[in-house]
């Protein structure tokens, strides 16, 4: 599937600030899974933007606005052919003994670990089990805990902030695809899973059916040794297929936030966030 993004920024400033310093991650990577076509960045107003691949291998753009201003916008354009990398079916036959050495793997060994965002709490670390059982097939078990968050849980939009983790979200059970995805990540480190964040977009044909979609969106990937990494999206109890567009990836939120930035100021500060997906 062709699918192209527009995701725009603006932030609106009641006193002008100074020293205005961002991270971004919003150029789709090329994988197995997409490829892209097209990239395009603006930031008004208009400075020097800097490049650089972080730990986790994303893309990332650096700039900074020393002089005074009163808003900023940062838009960015891009085009991505996307594949459902379950076409042929689902994975199995990884058991929880493939996973023995995954925690000393240079790949996976940073994604079993707690993070910011990511907290196993006793009660996280009892739910895990529950869910496994006995099952030994890895990606089974994956989907068990996605099915498990989709139906325990509610998405419900404004009860829940930025800096809500994996341990609040579970006794409350209520808050949106950040926070599914954080839980299902406790969960799946719980056990042993190498499990990491991705931060994306989600196409909704249909514009009604998918949570979460036509706007920044995130998920879960699961490593499976001599298959590699697979989406699963909790907030819709779904595969990740060709809707999915991805930006980034990281142990939590704070690794695969789009935008990131502080700046020096005083006043009160208003962001707004449009973000348009469309097959084209």
């Amino acid at each position: 599937m062709k699918i192209r993004v527009q995701h725009r920024t603006e932030y609106l400033y009641s006193q002008p600030v100074r020293n205005n310093c961002n991270e971004l991650r919003l150029q789709p990577p090329q994988s197995p899974r997409q490829s892209r076509d097209f990239w395009l960045l603006k930031v008004l107003p208009a400075t020097r933007v800097q490049h650089f691949t972080d730990f986790h291998r994303n893309s990332v753009q650096h700039f900074e606005l020393e002089e005074a201003h009163s808003r900023l916008v940062i838009e960015a354009t891009s085009t991505v052919h996307t594949s459902n990398v379950y076409a042929m079916g689902e994975p199995a036959g990884v058991l929880f003994s493939a996973l023995a050495n995954a925690r000393e793997d240079e790949e996976t060994g940073n994604y079993l670990n707690e993070s910011r965002y990511v907290k196993i709490s006793p009660d996280i670390w009892k739910a895990a089990l529950d869910v496994k059982d006995h099952h030994q097939d890895v990606f089974a078990v994956a989907r068990l805990i996605m099915e498990n968050l989709h139906d325990t849980c509610r998405y419900t939009p404004g009860v829940t902030t930025v800096d809500t983790g994996s341990v609040e979200f579970f006794a409350f059970r209520h808050g949106v695809c950040q926070d599914f995805t954080h839980l299902m990540l406790a969960m799946c480190r719980t056990l042993g899973i190498p499990a990491r964040y991705v931060s994306g977009y989600l196409y909704d044909p249909k514009r009604r059916e998918l949570r979460g979609a036509h706007a920044s969106h995130a998920w879960v990937e699961v490593f499976l040794p001599g298959l590699g990494w697979y989406g699963l999206d909790p907030t819709n109890r779904r595969l990740v297929d060709d809707l999915y567009v991805t930006i980034a990836f990281g142990r939590d939120y704070d690794d695969a936030a789009p935008v990131k930035g502080s700046f020096v100021g005083t006043g009160s500060r208003i962001m707004n966030v449009t973000v348009n997906v469309e097959e084209v």
